[in-house]
């Protein structure tokens, strides 16, 4: 048991540094909001919240990227009221990856103003920056 604790403790040390947005950014990460989790299947990345990310009629945050020159896609929302259903979505752009840290341009997503048919707030972007844990 203690060789594969110590198996992976040394596995987890020895993986190579974030330096390039080509690299493979799979793993947890650390962001204001909360930990992440980041699937990379290579062409496409699926992006997880790792916390309660719940909000009044809304499901969690998903967080859709693709690789195609950039690393860019959509943050997305679900938000449902009776039958009525509607999906927030806003951009992310992946500006930098290096030193173990990403920098996002990302997009909020809020409530809709209505929901037949869905309209929504104009949506803000800000820059957040996510450490690799």
């Amino acid at each position: 048991m203690r060789l594969a604790v110590a198996a992976i403790f040394v596995v987890a040390c020895d993986r190579p540094p974030i330096s390039s947005c080509d690299d493979k950014l799979a793993g947890e990460w650390i962001a204001p909001s909360g930990r992440w989790m980041v699937i990379d299947n290579g062409p496409t990345l699926e992006v997880y919240p790792l916390f309660d990310d719940s909000v009044p009629d809304g499901a969690p945050r998903l967080i859709d990227l693709r690789r195609d020159g950039k690393l860019a896609g959509d943050l997305k929302r679900r938000f449902m009221r009776r039958a009525a259903i509607c999906e927030a979505r806003a951009p992310v752009r992946v500006t930098a990856c290096k030193d173990d840290t990403l920098q996002l341009v990302i997009g909020e997503v809020h409530p809709p103003l209505s929901y037949e048919p869905c309209s929504w707030p104009q949506a803000l972007t800000h820059v957040e920056q996510w450490r690799r844990d």
